[in-house]
């Protein structure tokens, strides 16, 4: 029997890779081609992706044959298939044996004590360690027993003395031998010992204590080891360790099916005895060390060959006698009934651990094979989470279950162990071959050829999917494929409805005419050039929602109604369709006479999400201006197209007077400008670094004096960027765009600005523009910089509809718990608000998200709408109207589960690993052939190019201490890699307390750097956490490691797609082997990944809560008196209402109209916004209990006197300030009682454990 049949680890990584792709459609053809037809790039990429595994496959099993010096250690570098010995629990030393040896804890030179005697060993603590199969077998009616065919294999590790070079480490010195290999250090066999018994290792025990070896030939004692007075500095003897090949294979086993557990009869011990003691026959053997301290020598022994060698001679222990780990091989077989029984086969290492030992008595790299014999076949079974979805039934079988690892079949009836599982996710692209391609400059020309293919289109799909509905008559999923086919026919219905829009109001036509424009020019130059299919269908179908502002349409007016869900995946191009649609909405304003005001709202959950997308938007935005000027839409006064980024406080200021985090005050910051020293003052603060017409990294901060703004400036092509970052020029310049946090709604009850969302703006400075309520007299830049207005303050002109057309809530998955709850109740009080504008009709509302699972009743409850999903998936899993499934591979995921490691410190070792092997690779001799490429793969490929893609990697973690992990170790990656000529890895840690600009600095160096820019000044590692899970899109981003999983489902799927959006991705998963959910999830791999988006669970909103309505109703009766005060009829102070001094003037004065009209409007914000949307009954008793909470508390509070400045203090619940304002968590100590329990519980349990030991 040979022991090294599993030296080869890529195999075992090949195979992985078959089982992934053939499960998910794929197969592998030959060495040299990818997936069968996939494309050729995609195979290419995809031979990059199988290197970088089998690499990392090398380094986390070690299935090199390299012997390795010190320090390395199997137990910190072996991390896949390990089977620990069972580590026992010892009852503490009794007093009686302290007693017997005295001083044990006070000298670290002291002889090591005595084993406790076996009889007061307790049993062992928690399971024995396996690996191994579970799976459902199929026997002949009547049998007794089936015959079950199985190899097995594991690594053993042995270790002897290295060399004299490797010992001088612990002195500070470098060996300059080659890392991976140890020399000789003595000669490798020792008399007396060649042909000593295998046998005799089942009976080797601990090693000897110095008192009882006594010097080398057996003496009691000697002069050589009497202790000296003088203490001696002592170094620790290293080791150097090599993988030994353990395997049996075709053992027979015959498995009786009563429930007996068997152990099989195999040679694996046998063949471990001989390597161990063939090993031991060598005089370098590590063994214990006769003498006072363990495992040390004296310093002076390195001094020289002979004198270490005259030390080992000495004190090496050759009377020791190993031990053989007892690995054991069994299996048993459950009853299920129909002749049907669940079967284990488990590898298990039963050893003993009694103290610390001297070898590593640890089965590393384990592995099993399972073919039954005759008589006898596996069942597959289906995998419990798999969903009840009828495209997906036949991907819901799985071979069986692993212990410890993954069950993946062999592809002959059998199954086997996988420690590094992969899958294959196949890419999904558009489709394109039942439609003309839908090109934005085909569009702008005449978008009616290509409208008619895609009708058409539809129409012929439709017919597709009745035909297949009623194929499935009297079938399960016939009611399923139905609900399915009314959505695509409703889809239908609707792009029809908006191309009736387009061709009711020629605006709109021309309005989508320009929008192609705009994207063409947007992406000149690029290798696209137009929508995909969905995108299309998702502008055209919302045309009759913009149309309905204009049209009395019953159809156009009831899609303000509904509430849509873009559901695509990460990558898939959301934002460029909701984009299509704003730019759309932008002109179709224009040309109809809004000539100012808010168009379209985005909303993001995140800060950081709304930041990224600054630069996406503004790109498109000033090429749509400039085409709206030339083309002559709207009023030649009309204001331009400007984005408004409002978010606030802590990112931006408030208002510009006034001092806020990196802001100094308006006075300190035009100082610093009088000084030129703003500039360079606030580089850090920049929301935008490149210039979105001339491309140019030339962006900098600054301030126009004469209008008080901030100002982005172009230094290269001396542009404004037309962006406003502060609330406050927000309010004054209501750009067409706002994007920012959902938080800010609650500005609705701090700013009376926010009236002009809805009603526009009452009045315009010429200098500083708009505002509703004069501030001390003037405009909102206050006196100090604008005297009042003479003669008044100067009208704005008329807003016509002054509601944003559009209102897109993008994440939509993230708004979970209070964010959506408290989010829902803002909404239904901007419904109202609304109602309440010039043409009553309500902001049309879209929403998008990767990750979405029963988002009905998420929509239901924070938007009060009939809830909507687009796309229709159609009737297959290959292929829907919109798009189908390709053979080329997206990414490949690959697990990792470490060895009771820690997660981050794995994280670091894959990272590390990664990142030196994209490091190398490139300047091998031949990387092409180091791939596997054939002829036909290798024709006209640049390495350089292709290994340029492949050279960026994100490390993802869950708290910042993983994050400092992780960089340490690229630290010192980073120095081995400049040593080595290579040059230093540059890196990028980015969490939440990143500088915006540092964060887009990093972005735009990956987007930019080229192949011809030195590798040492790219960036090459990301290490992040959430702040990078969204909005972060690199085309070179393809190697992405995952330090443990996220808490949900949707999380790891946006975190996942960083990875692989262009070309073939790598996402390596460290699992956390402490956390039982993580385990269970790396032994579904597979199927976890395969079933990954019906993995997310549903959202968790409850508006009905409690406690919510008493948290949102002071501030939502604030914004309504804010509303009330642009009402002629309420008589309200000019300068509104803010101001508690003018407010209960005002209240005291006319309570009763104004708290009757508030009333009835805060019952109408807590109703739904569209009748029979959300149970009349909960509407009811939520909007009940938030009345009575007005009148018996929250209105009387503000008929007390004023003793505060702002009438938002005068409630008594303070109002909320963003959606994350809960109260503070309340330490709960333990109380004294408490605390006695447990200690008597714990000192029963301890005086148990003596008994116990006694008694044995």
């Amino acid at each position: 029997m040979s022991t090294s049949t599993r030296s080869s680890g890529p195999g075992h990584v090949a195979a992985a890779h078959e089982q992934a792709a053939s499960a998910d459609g794929h197969d592998i053809a030959g060495d040299d081609l990818g997936p069968v037809e996939a494309s050729v790039t995609n195979q290419r990429e995809s031979k990059v992706v199988d290197w970088l595994v089998e690499r990392l496959a090398d380094r986390l099993a070690d299935r090199g044959d390299q012997e390795h010096p010190p320090p390395w250690e199997p137990r910190r570098n072996v991390l896949l298939g390990v089977l620990e010995p069972v580590r026992v629990i010892l009852p503490p030393p009794t007093e009686a044996s302290k007693a017997d040896h005295p001083g044990q804890d006070e000298d670290t030179d002291s002889e090591p004590a005595a084993p406790i005697p076996p009889q007061l060993v307790r049993k062992p603590s928690g399971e024995v360690p396996s690996l191994g199969l579970t799976f459902r077998l199929r026997a002949e009616p009547g049998a007794t027993s089936v015959p079950l065919n199985i190899d097995a294999s594991f690594a053993l590790y042995l270790e002897r003395v290295a060399a004299l070079r490797y010992q001088r480490i612990s002195l500070g010195e470098v060996p300059t031998a080659t890392p991976g290999t140890a020399e000789t250090g003595a000669s490798t066999e020792a008399p007396g010992v060649t042909g000593a018994d295998p046998s005799a290792a089942a009976q080797g025990g601990a090693a000897p204590t110095a008192s009882e070896a006594g010097d080398p030939s057996g003496a009691a004692d000697g002069p050589a080891l009497k202790p000296s007075r003088k203490r001696v500095k002592k170094v620790r003897i290293l080791g150097a360790w090599k993988r030994h090949d353990v395997a049996a294979s075709g053992l027979h086993a015959e498995l009786p099916l009563n429930g007996d557990v068997v152990t099989i009869d195999s040679d694996l011990q046998q063949h471990a005895a001989e390597l161990i003691w063939a090993h031991y026959g060598r005089a370098d053997a590590m063994r214990p060390l006769l003498g006072r301290g363990r495992n040390q020598i004296p310093e002076s022994a390195l001094d020289s060959e002979e004198a270490f060698a005259a030390e080992l001679d000495v004190r090496l222990d050759r009377s020791w006698k190993p031990v053989v780990p007892d690995i054991v091989l069994q299996v048993f077989a459950q009853a299920l009934g129909d002749d049907e029984y669940l079967v284990s086969v488990t590898l298990r290492n039963e050893t003993l651990l009694k103290e610390r030992p001297v070898q590593d008595l640890a089965a590393y790299d384990c592995h099993l094979t399972v073919h039954p014999g005759p008589g006898a076949t596996v069942v597959t079974q289906r995998f419990e989470l798999a969903p009840n979805n009828y495209r997906l039934a036949d991907a819901a079988d799985v071979v069986g279950r692993g212990v410890s690892c993954v069950a993946e079949p062999t592809g002959d009836g059998g199954l086997q162990t996988q420690t590094l599982p992969r899958y294959a996710q196949p890419v999904l692209e558009p489709r394109e071959d039942h439609v003309l391609a839908p090109r934005w400059s085909e569009l702008a020309a005449d978008p009616d050829p290509i409208l008619d293919s895609v009708q058409a289109a539809m129409s012929a799909y439709a017919d597709e999917f009745a035909a297949f509905v009623d194929a499935a008559a009297g079938q399960p999923h016939h009611d399923a494929a139905d609900r399915e086919r009314a959505q695509f026919a409703d889809e239908v219905r609707r792009f029809a409805l908006g191309r009736k829009a387009m061709a009711a109001d020629p605006r709109l036509r021309a309005a989508f005419q320009l929008a192609n424009e705009a994207f063409a020019q947007a992406n000149s130059g690029k290798s696209f050039d137009t929508w995909r299919l969905f995108q299309l269908v998702y502008i055209v179908s919302h045309l009759p929602a913009l149309a309905a502002r204009e049209i009395d349409d019953a159809q156009m007016r009831a899609e303000l109604d509904y509430v849509d869900v873009l559901w695509f995946p990460a990558g898939g191009g959301k934002t460029e369709a909701y984009l299509g649609l704003i730019v759309t909405a932008l002109f179709y304003d224009r040309s109809r006479g809004k000539d100012r005001g808010v168009t379209s709202w985005l909303r993001f959950p995140l800060r950081m999400l709304s930041v990224q997308q600054l630069t996406r938007v503004l790109k498109v935005l000033v090429i749509a201006e400039e085409l709206r000027v030339k083309r002559h839409v709207g009023a030649p006064d009309a204001d331009p197209f400007a984005l408004g980024y409002l978010v606030g406080s802590s990112n931006t200021p408030n208002t510009l007077k006034w001092d806020k985090e990196w802001w100094g005050g308006w006075e300190v910051e035009a100082r610093r400008h009088a000084r030129h020293e703003f500039i360079e003052q606030h580089m850090n603060d920049r929301l935008i670094t490149t210039c979105p017409w001339c491309s140019a990294k030339a962006i900098v901060l600054d301030l126009d004096i004469e209008a008080v703004a901030i100002i982005h400036r172009c230094t290269a092509c001396g542009r404004v960027l037309p962006v406003w970052i502060t609330d406050e020029e927000v309010y004054r310049h209501l750009p067409a765009v706002i994007i920012s946090t959902v938080d800010k709604l609650t500005g609705y009850t701090w700013f009376g600005e926010y009236t002009a969302f809805n009603h526009g703006p009452r009045f315009r400075c010429p200098q500083h523009g708009y505002y509703s309520f004069p501030l001390q007299g003037t405009c909102l830049v206050g006196p100090d910089l604008h005297p009042p207005h003479k003669g008044g303050h100067p009208l704005a002109p008329p807003t016509k509809d002054p509601v944003p057309a559009i209102t897109v809530q993008d994440e939509m998955h993230l708004l979970r718990e209070e964010l959506g709850a408290f989010g829902g109740h803002y909404e239904g009080l901007i419904a109202e608000l609304q109602r309440g504008g010039p043409s009553a009709l309500p902001t049309k509302v879209l929403a998008a998200s990767a990750t979405i699972e029963a988002y009905e009743d998420q929509l239901r409850q924070v938007y009060g709408r009939h809830p909507r999903a687009f796309p229709s998936p159609g009737f297959s899993d290959e292929r829907s109207f919109y798009v189908q499934t390709k053979p080329d591979v997206r990414r490949t995921f690959v697990g990792v589960l470490p060895n009771y490691r820690r997660k981050a410190d794995v994280a670091a070792i894959v990272s590390a690993e990664l990142l030196e092997a994209s490091t190398h690779l490139p300047d091998a001799v031949d990387p092409l052939a180091e791939l596997g490429f054939g002829a036909e793969l290798a024709d006209g490929v640049d390495p350089a190019r292709l290994l340029f893609d492949y050279e960026v990697a994100l490390s993802y973690v869950n708290s910042k201490t993983h994050g400092s992990k992780i960089d340490e170790e690229l630290g010192q990656l980073s120095d081995n890699l400049e040593n080595d000529g290579f040059g230093r890895l540059s890196r990028a840690v980015l969490t939440g307390q990143v500088p915006i600009p540092d964060l887009s600095d990093a972005i735009e160096r990956v987007q930019t750097d080229k192949v011809t820019t030195p590798r040492p000044q790219r960036l090459r590692s990301l290490i992040g956490t959430s702040v990078v899970s969204h909005g972060v899109d690199l085309d070179r981003l393809n190697m992405l490691i995952m330090a443990g999983m996220p808490t949900t489902a949707a999380d790891y799927i946006q975190v996942t797609a960083r990875s692989g959006r262009t070309h073939a991705g790598l996402v390596v998963t460290v699992y956390d082997p402490f956390s039982r959910r993580e385990r269970s999830m790396f032994t579904n791999f597979p199927s976890y990944h395969r079933f990954l988006d019906q993995m997310v669970t549903p959202v968790p909103v409850n508006k009905y809560a409690w406690f919510v309505a008493n948290r949102t109703l002071p501030g939502m009766a604030m914004a309504l008196f804010y509303d009330v005060a642009r009402d002629p009829a309420f008589d309200a102070p000019l300068q509104g209402v803010r101001s508690s001094k003018d407010f209960s003037k005002w209240w005291r004065a006319h309570r009763t109209h104004i708290e009757t009209a508030v009333r009835d409007r805060l019952e109408r914000c807590y109703a739904t916004p569209v009748a029979g949307v959300n149970d009349p009954g909960m509407e009811a008793e939520l909007a009940t209990r938030a009345l009575r909470e007005w009148i018996e508390v929250e209105a009387k509070a503000l008929d007390r006197p004023a003793e505060e400045r702002q009438t938002v203090r005068m409630f008594h619940q303070a109002p909320l300030t963003n959606f994350r304002d809960i109260d503070n968590p309340s330490e709960f100590s333990v109380g004294q009682k408490s605390l006695d329990a447990y200690e008597a519980l714990r000192g029963a349990y301890v005086s148990a454990a003596f008994a116990i030991a006694e008694e044995v």
